[in-house]
This record gives structure tokens, sequence and C-alpha cells, in this order.
């Protein structure tokens, strides 16, 4: 089943952001982790506040890459869907 965006809060982890998707259709939330290093892959090196930035920019990008990987079933045994700068790098190729 597809993920689709809801509105929800966006928090600092400690080496990324995570955010809420709703699998379409459900009433399940799944939750979404972005590392660090998945925002600076095409960018110089951030930190702070311009991380929060690269990632608001990259939003729906990031949240069609993370519906991607859990249609393809590569979520966590928890159902956590996790972005990291591999994921990033074969999605732009």
């Amino acid at each position: 089943m597809p993920l689709q965006r809801i509105e929800g809060e966006i928090v600092r982890e400690r080496h990324g952001f995570a955010f809420p998707m709703r699998i379409a259709g459900t009433a399940q939330n799944v939750q979404v982790i972005i590392d660090d290093d998945a925002l600076v892959v095409t960018t110089s090196m951030l930190a702070g506040d311009e991380l929060r930035t690269q990632l608001e920019a990259d939003l729906p990008a990031l949240e069609f890459l993370a519906a991607e990987k859990f249609d393809h079933g590569r979520a966590t045994a928890d159902g956590v869907v996790l972005i990291s700068a591999s994921d990033v790098l074969g999605f732009l190729n």
C-alpha cells in the first residue's frame, strides 16, 4: 500500500530528521527518518538550521523516495523507513 503525505511535525533526531507518513486507505502511520548524510549528498556540508532548510526544500522528493522504499518492502522490522545517502544517490542516478 502506498504512503501519503500527512501534516505532521518534523522532529530533529540525533543524526537526522523524522516525520510521519500515512499508509493510504488506513489510519496507520509510518515513521520516516532522513539521515543527515542524505541531505548533504548533492550539496556541501551543512549544519544546524541549514540541514532543516535543505530537508524542507527536498521534502517532496524524500517523501516520494520513502513511499518507493515502503512499497518495495524496504522498511525496518518495526515499520520505520530509513533514508540514507545511498538511497538518495540511487534515486538520483
